[in-house]
């Protein structure tokens, strides 16, 4: 086996992988022994067919197996040994390689791989970046107070229908409806308000809602299935009326409300609903710096790469690419093979691992906050500690904490190294600023949706390259090194070298 490489000026490299008869074959017999020792052929035990015949059946299998893990072994080590930091995988060079699986003998696989870009990021050169904090106004403060009382206060069944109660109301023999009046428009309000348990009235139901989910869920309909052309007229009877009166902002109601005993009275009981909606708006706001900010970066930041590589890498790659597609997606894919190198050079040297134990505490923390924020801590601990050890067994769960957790700390990173202008205000002002940057950026007709970016289009890596014809699958799973360690997806290949041989 021999290796052969010459360094040339520029990014693009050429590496050349010699492999001899002597280097495959003793393995190849051991892998066609074995399996002529499981395979069961018609007409013979399993374990005594002819080995002319397991060879016929499987042997280029068998070889394409292991000249393709060859290869592998051979690259990795290549890059390894001579500690070459590369971008993207090597792709095959067809025209240069020379393979002949019909007639095995030596093998030359010739590859170019791409050299890592030095990249330097001079923060004190780029524009400042906005970043907005949402200021909760009074009335969402009194808006959440007003919910939190009504969670906490006293139900009751009241004879007549006023604003704020709901309703269930039986229609077209035993089917019964359940709304809340608040949900319906004010004309349609006006009819209700006032009925008492028993009255009947001829409502157009759908016309009535202040909108379509409001009312299939009152009837238990389908959104998506409602028919356009009808107004869903019903002949309602009061069936029920429920009505809950708030709580009196008292002792009762601070010990019930906030059982770990942070808020006792009504000036903190206003501070706590405020951070909690900030909190909610977090998410928004982070995302709207993060966009910005890599934005920046990608404008600010020289990273230099062979595109004509680029074009064959992601049609090797991605499925069912076509280069017309391509074409129109190129620009998307090329800032996200940049913003790919500059985030690795900015994180670093900096601790923005998030490990097991992150995640864990993060779906702990979010079914305290979620189901059990009323509750003592030691009283719900098996069930909390349940709850969390089955969120802990789904991948799909897991992975998108990681990626909000890494998510957070990228930003946090971002907000300390790179210039940032602070603005703060209501949600629409926060609303307002988006719209603004949008017109700033592009036309409106152009805009994306809110949260796009260049990051988010990021191709699939590959981690292993094929010998063999098989097209290269594009994986699924988040890059191994962005994933917790249970995650890990499975490696894909990229283009093969030679004409299509039988599938693995």
């Amino acid at each position: 086996m021999n290796i052969k490489h010459e360094n040339v000026p520029g990014q693009l490299q050429e590496l050349a992988i010699e492999i001899q008869k002597e280097d495959y074959a003793e393995n190849v017999e051991k892998a066609l022994k074995k399996k002529r020792r499981e395979v069961a052929v018609p007409g013979f035990r399993v374990g005594n067919a002819p080995m002319g015949m397991v060879k016929k059946m499987y042997g280029q299998n068998i070889l394409l197996l292991e000249i393709d893990k060859l290869v592998n072994e051979q690259i990795e080590k290549f890059f390894k040994d001579n500690d070459i930091k590369f971008v993207f995988e090597p792709l095959p060079v067809e025209e240069k390689s020379k393979i002949d699986f019909e007639n095995p003998d030596n093998f030359t696989f010739v590859y170019e791989y791409v050299l890592r870009p030095d990249v330097t990021i001079d923060f004190s050169a780029m524009p400042a970046v906005t970043d907005f904090t949402v200021i909760p106004g009074e009335d969402e403060i009194n808006a959440q107070i007003d919910q939190l009382r009504e969670r906490h206060g006293k139900y009751e069944m009241p004879e007549t229908i006023e604003k704020n109660d709901s309703v269930s109301a039986s229609y077209g023999g035993e089917k019964e409806a359940f709304f809340f009046i608040r949900d319906l428009k004010e004309e349609a309000q006006k009819e209700f308000i006032g009925k008492k348990v028993g009255d009947t009235l001829t409502v157009a139901m759908r016309k009535a809602f202040t909108s379509d989910p409001f009312f299939a869920r009152a009837f238990d309909l389908k959104v998506d299935e409602l028919n356009d052309d009808d107004p869903y007229t019903y002949d309602l009877t009061i069936k029920r009326i429920g009505r809950i009166n708030p709580a009196e902002l008292n002792e009762d109601f601070f010990k019930a409300a906030y059982p770990d005993g942070s808020v006792t009275d009504e000036a903190s009981m206003r501070e706590t609903e405020k951070q909690r909606i900030a909190a909610q708006y977090k998410p928004d706001t982070d995302r709207m710096f993060m966009d910005r900010a890599i934005s920046t970066l990608l404008d600010g930041v020289n990273v230099e790469l062979p595109e004509d590589f680029m074009r064959r890498y992601i049609l090797a790659v991605q499925k069912d690419m076509t280069e017309e597609a391509l074409e129109k997606e190129f620009e998307r894919y090329k800032n996200s093979f940049k913003w790919q190198i500059i985030e690795n050079e900015l994180v670093k040297g900096e601790d923005i691992e998030v490990t097991r134990a992150d995640v864990e505490a993060y779906f702990r923390d979010y079914f305290v906050k979620t189901y059990f924020g009323n509750f003592d801590a030691e009283s719900v601990k098996d069930q909390l500690d349940k709850i969390v050890a089955d969120a802990m067994k789904n991948q799909e769960y897991v992975k998108n904490a990681y990626d909000l957790l890494y998510d957070q700390k990228l930003v946090a990173l971002m907000r300390k190294k790179m210039n940032v202008e602070h603005k703060e205000g209501d949600f629409k002002a926060f609303i307002d600023e988006i719209s603004a940057q949008r017109k700033e950026d592009k036309p409106a007709e152009e805009a994306p949706a809110a949260g796009e970016n260049a990051a988010e289009e990021k191709p699939k890596k590959t981690t292993k390259r094929k010998t063999t014809a098989k097209k290269a699958e594009t994986a699924e799973e988040p890059a191994a090194e962005a994933a917790p360690a249970e995650e890990k997806p499975k490696k894909t290949r990229a283009k093969s070298t030679k004409a299509k041989t039988e599938k693995e």
